[in-house]
């Protein structure tokens, strides 16, 4: 990832590791529901699937840092589903899941992602055809959902390991010095994808 400019910051779940805990050996169950939309599934399902996922916060698997030097003030925090490197992509032909989470440990908004005071905004990615697509799930403090961002998932041409054991989640930057998310999973042919940030897909 040293390719990374460090001008602005982005998000990196990562898939990286030799190790799994006894935590991460089990999938979480798949979603009642299909696909994430503007209008589908009823927010009292997502957050029944939300309630459903456990996250790492530990400082491995975790990552956080403040946006970028102008806004010092501004700290994100981003953390992997705990299974998040055992998801297929032939899972997610079948229903999407959420990989990570994106933590605002501000009281400002983050609007690059979606982000509200104090709020959560979690990662869902599922295939639409062919191509993998993202949707960012916002809430508020208090869990409740604010919005869906529906964001573009393109294949990224890193350095990815054939075998990965542990989910990770990282912030940094993409070559351009645009605000993203990029992500380990299955996005083939390379395994990581980056997804644009707010307002850069429509709904399909």
């Amino acid at each position: 990832m040293n390719r990374m400019t460090p001008r602005v910051g982005a998000l990196l779940v990562g898939m990286l590791g030799s190790s799994v805990s006894t935590a991460q050996s089990q999938v979480s169950r798949r979603p009642s529901f299909a696909v994430v939309d503007s209008a589908h599934p009823t927010d009292e399902a997502l957050r029944a699937y939300i309630r459903s996922l456990n996250f790492l916060s530990d400082h491995i698997s975790g990552d956080q840092r403040m946006l970028d030097a102008a806004h010092a003030n501004l700290v994100l925090r981003a953390e992997p589903v705990v299974d998040n490197y055992l998801i297929t992509e032939g899972q997610l032909h079948v229903a999407g899941r959420i990989t990570a989470r994106l933590v605002n440990r501000g009281a400002d908004p983050i609007d690059r992602f979606a982000l509200a005071p104090k709020g959560t905004t979690y990662l869902w990615i599922q295939y639409a055809g062919e191509s993998p697509r993202g949707v960012l799930i916002s809430t508020d403090s208090t869990g409740a959902i604010l919005r869906r961002v529906p964001v573009r998932v393109n294949p990224l041409r890193l350095a990815h390991p054939r075998f990965v054991k542990q989910a990770l989640a990282r912030l940094g930057t993409d070559s351009t010095g645009t605000m993203v998310l990029v992500l380990c999973a299955p996005c083939p042919p390379y395994g990581w994808c980056r997804a644009d940030s707010v307002g850069t897909a429509a709904w399909y």
